[in-house]
């Protein structure tokens, strides 16, 4: 029987994350997301029913659509116990570990934290020597926990930052540029950069101040999302949450939404945008039609991006460890074909929606 991945959308290039995979009669959506730029769905109207859907992690773009549940069956949901409360509206078909293995429609499904959201896991589905679905992860995190994926035949790896090689230190000394003795805004999404960048000023001697989805976010990684946290950090998280002031529009500013269209980062947008202080300073995607790509482009903020998906270094050296037959791009695609045929050699890159493993 052949099993089939198909990147319903997603697949080498930015877009709302779906993956369909179909093995052994089962048919499995992994991922559903929105955007991340305004109003971008995934085209699910020739899918059919769906049996299961597993989610990597509750960001929008992995996890935003699931108004489009009804249009595949309304299949069980799987996600892992900190993103329950997420998903209470919908069929829970079971709890997925942070790292672990459990049964899904009678597969083998382990799963690993990802470096990269509180919640957040890789899934590795056991059919056909094994197939690997990365969603978002990170290596180089301060705060989020990391565990080594399982060999696997087909990978679907994160592809965000193309053949990108800066590393972490790198992003902190060009921010450092940006902010030094300055009143900065930066928006960041709570359940993400957000707690790792308060704790990178906090190291460097400048507690940031925190709109309230924030506090409560870093304050979570200290107590009940400690599981996603590097034991190391959750306490220290906890303090920084408790620590923090609260906006006034004076030193580094943490606040939600990220694209800056809404939360308290909107607000201020919408007070400071027109105004040369305090320094605006966007650091992840800026997602086309939102306050990101226009304060961006028209030079009224800064961006200097802190890495939390994997550099090019990094996903040759998963490849090396996974040695996976077929390694599909998502969420971005290579710039440079023949530089990833090199780098992920012998591994076939994969570049059409649908890959068929015999």
């Amino acid at each position: 029987m052949v099993t089939r991945l198909t990147a319903v959308s997603g697949g080498g290039a930015k877009g709302p994350a779906c993956f369909l995979l179909e093995a052994e009669g089962r048919r499995l959506l992994l991922d559903l997301g929105y955007g991340p730029q305004p109003g971008l769905w995934p085209d699910v109207s020739r899918l059919g029913k769906v049996d299961a859907l597993l989610l990597s992690h509750a960001h929008q773009d992995h996890a935003g659509g699931l108004a489009l549940l009804p249009r595949v069956g309304n299949p069980p949901l799987y996600v892992t116990e900190p993103l329950r409360h997420l998903v209470r509206e919908h069929a829970i078909g079971g709890t997925l570990p942070l790292a672990g293995t459990t049964r899904i429609l009678d597969l083998a499904v382990t799963t690993g934290r990802n470096g990269h959201a509180p919640g957040g896991v890789w899934l590795h589905i056991d059919v056909c020597g094994g197939v690997l679905y990365m969603g978002d992860f990170c290596c180089e995190s301060l705060i989020y926990a990391r565990d080594p994926p399982p060999r696997a035949r087909a990978m679907i790896v994160d592809a965000s930052y193309g053949e990108y090689d800066a590393t972490l230190a790198d992003c902190a000394r060009a921010l450092e540029d940006h902010v030094a003795g300055r009143d900065a805004l930066l928006p960041v999404p709570p359940g993400g950069r957000a707690p790792e960048l308060a704790l990178h000023f906090a190291r460097r001697g400048t507690v940031p101040a925190m709109d309230d989805a924030v506090r409560r976010a870093t304050a979570r990684l200290g107590a009940e999302h400690a599981q996603s946290a590097l034991p190391a950090v959750r306490e220290e998280l906890a303090r920084l949450a408790r620590a923090a002031p609260p906006i006034t529009g004076r030193g580094i500013m943490l606040a939600a939404a990220a694209d800056g269209a809404g939360g308290e980062a909107g607000r201020l947008i919408r007070e400071y945008g027109s105004t040369s202080s305090p320094e605006i300073v966007f650091t992840g995607y800026l997602p086309p039609g939102t306050p990101a790509e226009r304060l961006t482009g028209s030079g009224r903020a800064k961006y200097a991006r802190w890495n939390v998906h994997p550099r090019f270094a990094d996903n040759a050296a998963l490849a090396r460890s996974v040695a996976p037959r077929f390694v599909v791009p998502a969420f971005g695609g290579p710039q440079d074909p023949a530089r990833w045929r090199e780098a992920f050699a012998p591994a076939e890159v994969v570049l059409s929606p649908v890959v068929e493993l015999q």
